[in-house]
């Protein structure tokens, strides 16, 4: 069996030798976390950091069974110094995970994001495509998601890759936040009262957790559908969305997308899931189709 010590080193060694990390949250406390790059063997690749609820297991250097050179056996960690395996009250397990479609949405941004573009991701999670739009050289990029914790760890990920510099977490200082190149801000699909923030590119990746979210999810695309109607076609936003082909209620988001092209002299009227993962940036809408177990994470 192989020990917990060389079990640790080769999880280092897939990452990069990107360490561990204890993020301290604005609770005061701290969550384990672990740098994930979008390619494991790159040392360029963009990366964000996703939640483990697993303390840190000590490095045993010489494989012996104690963690000291000495031969002594370790030393329990008091509970005041040691991190707690579990997330703060009120926040989603899902959102500090990194899913196959964010690597999918993260390898299309890299391939087609034109460097002009605002890139605006919706239910961002750990916000991997929005940091791999941030490395990709984006003009601007704006995080969201419901969760607070989400968008904590998005900000460490994003200071710590220096796309963030003096920036400051505040919807109330207005100009500041406008001139930030990478922003995150907290944003609810399931509110139909929020406002979008303008981009050239929205992007959701594996956000259909529920009913509601599918329903919300497409109500807002259909609001910026409707606001490119307004506007000159060379200055319209595009809206692309990833999803595996086992998420159930993507099929509820299709359906009210149906609905909507339905009822209008549109060119894009056979809206539908596309395995086809090389969009056309004229489309305003792409809908990627994905097999979770195609995935690569090399």
């Amino acid at each position: 069996e192989v020990s917990n010590g060389l079990c640790f080193m080769i999880m280092i060694m897939m990452i990069l030798n990107h360490q561990p990390r204890l993020l301290t949250i604005t609770s005061g406390g701290t969550i384990n976390t672990i740098p994930t790059p979008l390619r494991r063997n790159d040392p360029s690749s963009p990366w964000c950091y996703a939640a483990i609820l697993t303390p840190p297991t000590p490095l045993d250097d010489d494989d012996d069974g104690d963690v000291d050179d000495d031969g002594n056996s370790p030393t329990p960690s008091s509970p005041s110094s040691s991190p707690t395996p579990m997330l703060p009250p009120g926040s989603n397990f899902l959102a500090t995970q990194v899913w196959p479609s964010s690597r999918i949405a993260s390898t299309v941004i890299e391939k087609y994001m034109d460097p002009s573009w605002t890139v605006c991701e919706l239910g961002c999670g750990p916000g991997l495509p929005s940091l791999t739009a941030a490395k990709s050289g984006a003009r601007r990029v704006i995080a969201t998601d419901v969760d607070e914790l989400a968008l904590e760890m998005v900000c460490a990920a994003a200071a710590d890759q220096g796309f963030i510099k003096n920036y400051k977490n505040d919807d109330d200082v207005a100009e500041e936040w406008e001139e930030e190149p990478f922003v995150t801000k907290q944003f609810d699909l399931t509110c139909r009262d929020n406002s979008l923030p303008k981009a050239d590119l929205y992007v959701l990746s594996d956000v259909f957790e529920s009913a509601a979210v599918a329903e919300g999810a497409a109500w807002h695309v259909q609001s910026i559908l409707s606001a490119n109607r307004k506007i000159k076609k060379k200055d319209s936003s595009r809206v692309w969305v990833f999803a595996q082909s086992d998420r159930a209620q993507r099929d509820c988001f299709l359906e009210k997308m149906v609905e909507w092209y339905g009822d209008k002299d549109d060119e894009q009227l056979n809206v539908g899931w596309s395995m086809d993962h090389a969009p056309d940036c004229e489309k305003e809408l792409w809908m990627f189709d994905l097999d979770e177990t195609m995935v690569k994470y090399n």
